[in-house]
């Protein structure tokens, strides 16, 4: 009579031993395979400092992230980041924002977002149309659109409509004010507005310039268009923030006596506080973003802070900085690192908005120079700002006394990582327990939902560099998403020789694995039958 064996086995890492290092693991004849859905390991890497919003979607859009196969419906203000694809059905009209600069689709429109950075600004339109209004030029700065039958550089500021073609269809790049180059082949020609280039062929361009005529969509983007020159927003904070031509129609700008120049919305629910009417998504490489719900509720999520000014919410960009980088999202968490808050039906997790003056801790990187550029203009000296020998925060920073603590919101665990709405949500936690409670710097560390294969337990002997090490002994390894080098190994001994490949289903990293400022406990359970033999009706 067969009987299952379940074994437990516990591997408790605090760093890679001596005797089992990183080449030795790796040269296992089994290979690891990378873990799935755990948070980004502190790099000196720095993420870009810029990304585009997506303001608008009328009808259905998608958008598949860079590495990615599968794509998920687009939503008005996600962040549009490098390597991303953004694709609209029919009868589609979405709007991408990048500054002050605005990128309007058509239905049946695919493109990559191939660079986005302080000075690039680089598209590939596979297919459809795209309308871009151009407001600033800066020196040194390249827009390029690149269509199937060539490349588009925008050289100055003004309204161009580039529609990518097909097999059939011909490629029309049309300016209505400003210049364009277009490039195909060996060949070059420039566009002066008023006019515009059909191209109509790959091979040596047959091209033939004809007047620019509006459109039905030529006169949609316009009619969404804004004078920039006529909003309040540019003269508090820098026009290179994407998101801000909305504030002043949603808001009021003020002037406060500590904070300077404030913004103040208008018309929210009475309980609406900061980070609480929207949803949180996990974004590489930064992890957990904030997604709100409101039509202006880009900016002030992801730049400057937000205070209590007369009994009322007030976002506070801070003093002006030209280039102000991107944040996911300017919060701190509370709980214990990869697990939360507890409250009686499970684990829940909680968070408030930074206030002026209190600095923005990533847990995406480790690179002083961009920590101290992230809090620039909102904290009184950010030159000052210093790390410890292990890449956290000094403690002058983690045990500050937060002005904005005790409006945390605070929800269940799956409604955090499953990105469901944060406000039908809302838990009551008392107010000294939030008090109590550890703060987590610009992370919670816990991961995203994954039921990927994310460990393999070799069944070949690692050559540990001890003579007469013990018999049986195996490598168990997780490695990052997207590459090969381990985090974590360990030793385990086992008494058969059958290979037991441990999936998301058997094996939960924990959410703060890969930070090795941090001890890990993990869990194997591998379920076998004492003859060898597969139970039947075991999934493999």
């Amino acid at each position: 009579m067969r009987f299952l064996l379940n074994s437990c086995l516990v591997a408790m890492v605090v760093a890679i031993p001596p005797a089992l290092t990183e080449e030795d693991a790796i040269r296992a004849e089994t290979p690891i395979p990378a873990a799935e859905a755990t948070p980004p390991v502190p790099a000196p890497e720095v993420p870009p400092s810029r990304v585009g919003r997506l303001s608008l979607v009328s009808g259905n859009a998608s958008r598949r992230a860079s590495g990615e196969t599968g794509w998920t419906d687009a939503a008005p203000n996600e962040p549009v980041l490098i390597g991303e694809l953004l694709r609209t059905g029919p009868q589609t009209r979405a709007e991408i924002q990048v500054g002050a600069d605005t990128i309007d689709l058509s239905g049946g429109t695919e493109l990559e977002i191939v660079n986005l950075s302080d000075l690039v600004i680089q598209i590939a339109a596979s297919r459809g149309r795209l309308n871009l209004h151009r407001r600033q030029v800066r020196e040194g700065e390249s827009v390029e659109i690149d269509i199937p039958r060539g490349g588009v550089w925008l050289l100055g500021s003004g309204y161009y409509d580039i529609d990518a073609g097909n097999g059939d269809q011909p490629s029309r790049v049309a300016v209505f004010e400003g210049t364009a180059r277009v490039v195909v082949g060996d060949r070059d020609a420039s566009i002066e507005a008023g006019n515009m280039v059909v191209l109509t062929t790959s091979g040596p361009a047959a091209a033939t310039i004809e007047p620019a005529t509006p459109d039905a969509f030529v006169e949609w983007c316009r009619a969404r268009d804004h004078d920039e020159t006529g909003l309040a927003a540019p003269y508090y904070i820098s026009s290179y923030v994407t998101g801000i031509a909305e504030l002043d129609a949603a808001g009021s700008w003020k002037l406060a006596s500590e904070s300077g120049a404030v913004w103040v919305p208008n018309e929210v629910p009475a309980d609406w506080a900061p980070y609480r009417y929207g949803h949180w998504s996990w974004m590489a490489p930064w992890g957990w973003t904030w997604i709100d719900d409101q039509p202006w509720g880009f900016a002030p999520f992801h730049y400057g802070r937000w205070a209590v000014i007369d009994q009322r919410w007030a976002w506070v960009p801070g003093s002006f900085v030209a280039h102000p980088l991107y944040m996911p999202a300017v919060v701190a968490f509370l709980g214990t690192p990869g697990v939360g808050l507890s409250f009686p039906e499970g684990a829940a997790v909680g968070w408030f908005p930074l206030a002026p003056g209190e600095a923005y801790w990533p847990t995406y990187s480790r690179d002083l120079d961009y920590v101290r550029s992230l809090n620039l203009g909102n904290i009184e000296d950010a030159d000052a700002i210093r790390m410890q020998a292990d890449g956290e925060p000094p403690l002058e920073v983690v045990n500050k006394d937060f002005a904005n603590r005790q409006f945390a919101s605070v929800v269940p665990r799956p409604v955090f990582i499953n990105g469901r709405a944060v406000a039908p949500a809302l838990l009551t936690l008392p107010e000294q327990r939030l008090q109590d409670a550890p703060v987590l710097m610009g992370s919670p560390q816990i991961a995203p939902p994954s039921a990927q294969r994310v460990a393999h337990v070799a069944t070949t002997t690692v050559q540990t560099g001890r003579k007469n090490a013990p018999p049986g002994r195996q490598a168990v390894g997780i490695s990052r998403k997207g590459g090969a080098r381990l985090i974590r190994t360990a030793a385990m001994s086992r008494g058969h020789e059958q290979p037991v490949l441990i999936r998301g289903a058997h094996l939960h990293a924990p959410s703060y694995a890969g930070l090795s400022r941090l001890r890990q406990v993990i869990v194997l359970r591998a379920a076998h039958s004492p003859k060898g033999g597969a139970r039947k009706g075991a999934r493999r």
